[in-house]
């Protein structure tokens, strides 16, 4: 099935892996709430769903990174 949008089908593309390293904060209080390096956009967003539920009240905020937290 082909993506469309406002009735007109997007291009097809292929998929692209990059590196994505990041870190989730709490825009109000500057608190560090989450990070990881991945590949998936789907994998951010679901850190991101699961940290608002764990911190309802946070203003999440993402941040990359050139580097994952730890060195390998």
């Amino acid at each position: 099935m082909p993506d469309v949008w406002n009735g007109e089908q997007l291009p097809d593309r292929g998929r692209k892996f990059t590196d994505i390293h990041y870190r989730l904060y709490d825009r109000r209080t500057g608190r560090l709430l989450s990070f990881n390096s991945t590949n998936s956009i789907d994998c951010i967003v679901t850190d991101v769903l699961r940290t608002q539920q764990e911190h309802p009240e946070a203003r999440i905020y993402a941040v990359e990174y050139d580097g994952p937290a730890y060195p390998n």
